[in-house]
């Protein structure tokens, strides 16, 4: 019956419908596929190919250990402590908006400023995009949990475990140790750091400066497979990294202790030096700095503070104050005339408390005069008239070149230390080149008593001091000993380089330094204040004058403004007859040295002999108690 194949013919109609539409979906997924893997392999193909390579291998360094910094007697005064950095690689953290998406959302997890650490993540794409670099190298343990408890969330991120600098002491010698600092663009583009990217840490200043390639040691490396979030999938290749060298310091902790101790918060230098080869035995330099404050990096309000401190906490004073030598420098120039043949210890001037030079007075600090004085009362005595003359005889041009040449003045010699200055010494040509004006001759007076244009480190007046002790030999300063590699190993040690020999009569030398012992040892000498039992000391004071007398005449020193007082000078060696220990020390603005300086230089002396003398390390520099209130207003 007709109407009974009714519902069959529907039937297959519906089906066949339906395989139409399964038909048009399957031609539709295949159409869709095959121009997926169109734009894949052939419009995109080398981009994903690159990519896929990328994320594939990975090539990272490995960091190595810093090297240890030592006392002479193999004590160590900077160590390592464990740090977390940061890394991560450009290329995985996506395009432009992906690397300010991920600074936003990394800073604010570990309340960091996202600015910052977006202007860091492009100075390390610049450098590779493939590469990891260091994003942020002071994780706390805090930070890590943040990160690894939202580790799915972070793509092109890595933790690498690395080492910090731990100071035995962070108020112990920090001039001469020095601290560490993530390397600045200037020294990137330098060319002078090859193996080193952003975020990594070399020495700033001091030791840690100066012997950085020394310390730095070699990074390894490791070639390792990654999936797509960077996550090791495997490790195909190692190159361990060789740890640095460790370095052997000249200097004495103990004397270094006593030296910080006697100097305390009073601006100044101390140097303790052996005058048989020139090794630093101890180098003091205060206001100081805390190289705690520098561990895992310092704080900006903190190196503000530091940078607009009136006292520059971070200036060694020892190597690179610049100071009118004053009366010690007249043991140069003794040196100088008598072997430039100007004058003999025998040589006789008159000072009658002042020289006329034209229409200018030159005074003497005894206004009454010495009368008839020699060499040896000249040096007793620290008569001004005396080396008036003898400066007047031998010219400027003539010291300043005895003085470059014999005792290292104007110039650095290389005390292991970047920031060793050169001081200045004057001359005609110097002159004529800095004010256009010729030499005048009543110049060179002030500069034969350490006044006028003439300039000198502590550093540079313990070297001549030292010439005078060993008789006239000068070496290039040293703070490095020895460097041996991380098992122990000697691998360099420093010997002393002699720079120049004194040619001068021996039985001179002899006078010169009998006068000096009368300094410190003979009744109406300058330096009794540095006297020892049992050991005879020789020694010089000087008091540099930071403005004319004139100006403050009358006035006592702590009446003065503090900028305007005189330095504190005086510099010693001992035992007189077999010199083994240098003492120099610089007070800025305290007064005579004899009665200022002195003392402090006693005391060290007298550490020195007494091997029981101690002391425990000082709190860090705050404010020095010893000016008159207001006194910062002052400088």
């Amino acid at each position: 019956m007709p109407w009974g194949r009714a519902p069959e013919e529907k039937e297959r109609k519906g089906e066949g419908r339906r395989f139409f539409w399964i038909h048009v979906v399957l031609l539709t997924a295949f159409t869709i596929i095959l121009g997926r893997l169109w734009v894949l392999q052939v419009a995109m193909g080398d981009e994903y190919l690159k990519k896929s390579e990328t994320n594939y291998t990975r090539l990272t360094q490995i960091p190595t250990t810093r090297g240890l910094i030592k006392d002479r007697d193999g004590r160590v005064l900077v160590d390592n402590s464990v740090s977390y950095e940061l890394l991560v690689t450009p290329r995985e953290a996506g395009d432009k908006a992906g690397a300010e998406d991920l600074s936003r959302r990394v800073g604010a997890l570990l309340m960091r400023d996202p600015d910052d650490l977006h202007k860091r993540f492009r100075t390390i794409a610049a450098r590779s995009q493939y590469r990891p670099g260091v994003w942020i190298n002071d994780l706390s343990r805090a930070d890590l949990a943040l990160l690894e408890s939202r580790r799915h969330a972070f793509s092109g991120l890595s933790v690498q475990v690395n080492s910090m600098r731990k100071p035995l002491a962070g108020n112990f010698a920090p001039h001469v140790i020095g601290y560490l600092g993530e390397i600045g663009q200037a020294q990137l583009n330098s060319g002078l750091f090859p193996d080193l990217g952003p975020g990594d840490l070399i020495g700033q200043s001091g030791i840690e400066q100066s012997m950085d390639r020394v310390l730095q040691g070699e990074k390894g490396q490791r070639l390792m497979t990654v999936d797509s979030k960077g996550r090791l999938l495997e490790e195909l290749e190692r190159e361990y990294p060789t740890p640095g060298h460790n370095v052997i310091l000249t200097i004495d902790s103990r004397m270094q202790r006593v030296a910080q101790a006697l100097l305390g918060e009073k601006a100044g230098a101390v140097v303790v030096m052996d005058p048989r080869n020139f090794e630093i035995l101890a180098m003091a330099s205060s206001p100081y700095f805390n190289l705690d404050d520098f561990t895992g990096g310092v704080s900006a309000e903190r190196w503000r503070s530091l940078l607009d401190d009136p006292f520059h906490p971070m200036e060694n004073r020892a190597v690179g104050g610049q100071y009118p030598p004053g009366s010690t420098f007249k043991i140069a120039l003794s040196l100088s005339a008598l072997a430039e043949g100007v004058i003999t210890p025998e040589t006789v001037f008159h000072c009658a408390g002042a020289l006329r030079m034209g229409d200018h007075l030159f005074g003497c600090w005894n206004r009454h005069g010495h009368g008839a004085v020699n060499l040896h009362r000249s040096l007793k005595e620290s008569c001004d008239v005396y080396y008036y003359e003898v400066g007047r005889r031998m010219g400027v041009d003539r010291i300043a070149k005895r003085v470059r040449e014999s005792f290292g003045l104007g110039r650095t010699l290389g005390a292991d230390l970047l920031t060793e200055r050169p001081g200045l010494v004057p001359d005609q040509a110097w002159k004529l080149r800095r004010f256009q004006a010729p030499w005048n001759a009543g110049e060179t007076l002030p500069v034969s008593i350490g006044q006028g244009y003439l300039l000198a480190t502590p550093l540079q007046v313990a070297q001549y001091t030292a010439v005078a002790a060993n008789g006239g030999y000068l070496y290039r300063p040293r703070l490095v000993k020895e460097i041996r590699d991380f098992e122990g190993r000697l691998a360099e040690r420093i010997e002393p380089e002699l720079v120049h020999r004194l040619d001068i009569n021996p039985d001179y030398l002899d006078k010169v330094r009998k006068g000096l012992e009368s300094v410190v040892n003979d009744p109406g000498g300058t330096g009794g204040r540095a006297r020892l039992a049992g050991v005879r000391v020789a020694g010089k004071t000087g008091t540099s004058q930071v403005v004319s007398l004139k100006r403050f005449q009358g006035y006592t020193t702590q009446g003065r403004p503090y900028k305007y007082r005189d330095h504190a000078w005086y510099t010693a060696y001992a035992p007189a007859e077999n010199p083994e220990v240098v003492v120099t020390v610089l007070l800025e603005h305290s007064g005579g040295g004899g009665a200022n300086a002195a003392p402090v230089a006693g005391k060290i002396l007298e550490a020195w002999f007494d091997k029981s003398v101690d002391v425990v390390f000082m709190p860090p520099y705050q404010v020095q108690p010893d000016k008159p209130a207001g006194w910062r207003g002052e400088l």
